[in-house]
Order: structure tokens, then C-alpha cells, then sequence
């Protein structure tokens, strides 16, 4: 009934704003008085979900948030029992919808709240979204972080879109959940976002915590990174020396974050043709890791990956074959075929192949990255559109 009345609804009106009347508004306002009455942290928990995304909804996303988060919200979020006692209420009056490990609310009531029941920005609610969607951040060190990460991307494009359409005074925002914020942009390819994000981090750590803390190190890092994928080298390279030398002086030369910058200045020199540098860069970084690490450690790992790259772009194909394969072994080892590094190192190895003339071989290993991709990426995500691209001029000029 409940899909039924709103696909009603939908084909009989142009949207939201030509309800003239108000009835709508009106009954879901009188809905949301009487869910008050019952249960006024589930009233609560109703205008913070139109600081989130609609179509996935779950316990965990919320209760993770509750650390340092208001009385109400730690009562509501305490247990599930509790959390789905509240989530029946709102269900109840048709509010949100029960699906099979979670709820969503319909679009038309999820715009609703954000724009006529809410109205201006409310702060609080706004940074509560931010902590719920940063504390779920997976780091790209645990397996198959693409899943949770994948899971908060509506969410994240929902916070964007809240603070595009009013001015948010950031200063009040928890700075690590505004970092957290632009590492999921990041892990997610949108690079303008994450941008925005770092540089809103960096802002709040260098005032908090000054120029030098680690922390507010590791957030230049990051934004040198994003500056390197934007193909702002300039700026990424100002911001991967300023943390090079940040963690050398505050962690030692080998400090494996200290090793971490020194590989993302090897591969902002590689890209920028700096072809010696890149590799001395390469070769630091990986000493360091086996040392610090092992052989087999996925840092470890990473770092062999790219300098097979640097070594395939020299035309020294033997020796990035050899690492290629040093790099895909490993990363089988340790994550399994599908995970996004074992994909990024099949796809590598796919263009040694092919520059070598095996394009059977390089077609079928393609192939399998690309279904590995569209598996973990939406068709938007540059990884997914570039391969795409590559492997039909491929076929194109093969044929």
C-alpha cells in the first residue's frame, strides 16, 4: 500500500512545490506532532534523517555516531531494540518505510524535511549527520572497505547538497569529521569535493592543533594527494614536501607515515616525468616498508606496484613484469581477487601486456578488472569510466 499510494502520487503531480494546497504538508505535519507526542526522540531522529541520504537507513549508521553526540540521540541510539521501537513509531504514521536491513524514506518526504519542515540549516542536526557518515569512514586498510564506503556515498552527496544550498559556519563542524568527510570523497573519486573538504580540514587542525601536528600533516598529505589526481601538481607537490618534511622532523625519515609521503611524492614525480627522483623516491619507500614491514605487507606492496609503474613507462618491461606479478601474488594473498588493489594491479599488468603484443592475454585480464570495478564503483567512478574507455578503443582498433 504504501508504494502503491506514493507511485499514486508521483504520476499524478509535478513535484513537491505544485501542491498549493498543502494537504500533504499538512498531514505530515500532524503525523509528526503525534510521533512527538509518543516519542519525541524519534521526532528528533525524523529531521535529522533530511541531513542524510533517503534509501538506506540503518541502525549501525546512527549508533555508531553516538559518542559525543546529544542526550537524546544517545537514548535513541542505546540499543536496536530501542532504535527500531522509534523507527516503528515513524513507520506507524507512514513516515519512513521498513526494508530488509534497513529503512528509507520516499524522496517526497525526504525533500519535505529538509526544505519545509527544517528550513534553515539547524547546525547541530547538520554536524550530527557528518559525525554519523565519518564515524562509518572505512580505512582502505580493512578488506573490502569499498562496501561500507559504497554504502555512505548517498549520504555524503546528501550532506553536499544541504550545504550548497545555505552557507554552513564549518568552524563549528567536528574537524576530524570533516576530514573523514574528504577521505570518503576522496575513496569515492569525487576530487572537487574532496578538496573542499581537506582544505576545510587543514584550516580547522592548523588553528586547533598548528602547522605542525601530525595530524594536520597527515591532512596536508592528503590534500597534496587529491591536488596530485586533479593534475595540480604544483600545488601537490607544495603540499607533499611541506608533509615530508612535517613527519621527518616530527616521526624520523623511517616512520612508516613519513614512508607513506615519500611514495605520493615518488608518484607525483613519476607523473611529472622526474623520472630519477620518482625512483629514488620508489626505492626509499620500499626499503623502509620491507624493513619496517615485510615483503608481504599491502604498503609494502603498493609501493612495488608503483614503481613497476615507473619502470613500465621507462620501457623496462622485464623488470616491471617482475614486480607486477611481485605485487599481484601478494596482493591475492592478502585481500583476494576482487579487492580494488588486486583489480588496479590486473589492470597494470593488462597494459604491460598489450604494449607487448599479447593482446589476447591483456583483453582477458581487462576484462576481469573491469567487471572487478563495476562491481565495487557506480558507472561514474573515474576508475570504471577510464578502463571503459580504454578497452572499447581497444576492441576498436583491433577488430
Amino acid at each position: 500500500m504504501y508504494e502503491q499510494s506514493w507511485e499514486e502520487l508521483a504520476e499524478n503531480s509535478d513535484g513537491l512545490m505544485e501542491y498549493d494546497d498543502r494537504t500533504l504538508y499538512s498531514t505530515w505535519n500532524l503525523s509528526l506532532k503525534q510521533v512527538a507526542a509518543q516519542d519525541p526522540e524519534a521526532a528528533k531522529l525524523f529531521r535529522l534523517m533530511g541531513y542524510l541520504g533517503n534509501a538506506d537507513l540503518w541502525y549501525e549508521l546512527f549508533q555508531k555516531g553516538a559518542g559525543s553526540a546529544p542526550d537524546w540521540f544517545c537514548d535513541i541510539t542505546k540499543s536496536k531494540p530501542r532504535f527500531n521501537r522509534a523507527m516503528r513509531t515513524l513507520r506507524g504514521y507512514s513516515l519512513i518505510e521498513a526494508m530488509p536491513g534497513h529503512y528509507s524514506l520516499h524522496a517526497c518526504v525526504h525533500d519535505w524535511v529538509l526544505e519545509y519542515l527544517i528550513g534553515k540549516i539547524d547546525i547541530a542536526l547538520f554536524g550530527l549527520a557528518i559525525h554519523c557518515v565519518a564515524e562509518n569512514v572505512a580505512p582502505e586498510t580493512m578488506p573490502e572497505y569499498w562496501v561500507v564506503n559504497s554504502r555512505l556515498n548517498h549520504h555524503a552527496l546528501r550532506i553536499e547538497q544541504c550545504h550548497q544550498k545555505e552557507d554552513v559556519d564549518w568552524e563549528v563542524v567536528n574537524v576530524v569529521d570533516i576530514y573523514e568527510m574528504g577521505y570518503l570523497n576522496h575513496n569515492r573519486g569525487r576530487l572537487k569535493e574532496a578538496e573542499a573538504m581537506y582544505v576545510r580540514a587543514l584550516k580547522g587542525y592548523e588553528k586547533a592543533l598548528g602547522a605542525e601536528h601530525t595530524l594536520t600533516l597527515d591532512t596536508v598529505n592528503n590534500l597534496g594527494n587529491v591536488y596530485s589526481a586533479h593534475g595540480k601538481t604544483a600545488e601537490a607537490e607544495e603540499m607533499l614536501l611541506r608533509a615530508l618534511k612535517g613527519k621527518e622532523k616530527a616521526r624520523g625519515a623511517e616512520d612508516t607515515s613519513t614512508l607513506s609521503t615519500v611514495n605520493n611524492l615518488a608518484i607525483l614525480y613519476s607523473d611529472q616525468g622526474k623520472i630519477a627522483e620518482a625512483e629514488e623516491m620508489f626505492l626509499r619507500a620500499l626499503k623502509g616498508f620491507e624493513k619496517a614491514w615485510g615483503a608481504e605487507d599491502t604498503s609494502t606492496l603498493n609501493t612495488v606496484n608503483n614503481l613497476a609503474g615507473l619502470y613500465y613507462n621507462q620501457d623496462r618491461l622485464a623488470e616491471a613484469e617482475e614486480l607486477y606479478i611481485r605485487a599481484l601474488k601478494g596482493y591475492e594473498k592478502a585481500w583476494g581477487t576482487e579487492h580494488i588493489s588486486t583489480l588496479d594491479t590486473f589492470r597494470n599488468l593488462a597494459f604491460l601486456y598489450e604494449y607487448q603484443g599479447k593482446i589476447a592475454k591483456a583483453k582477458a585480464i581487462y576484462l576481469r578488472a573491469l567487471k572487478g570495478y563495476e562491481k565495487i564503483y557506480d558507472a561514474n567512478h573515474p576508475r570504471v569510466l577510464a578502463l571503459t574507455s580504454y578497452l572499447e578503443k581497444l576492441m576498436s582498433t583491433r577488430k
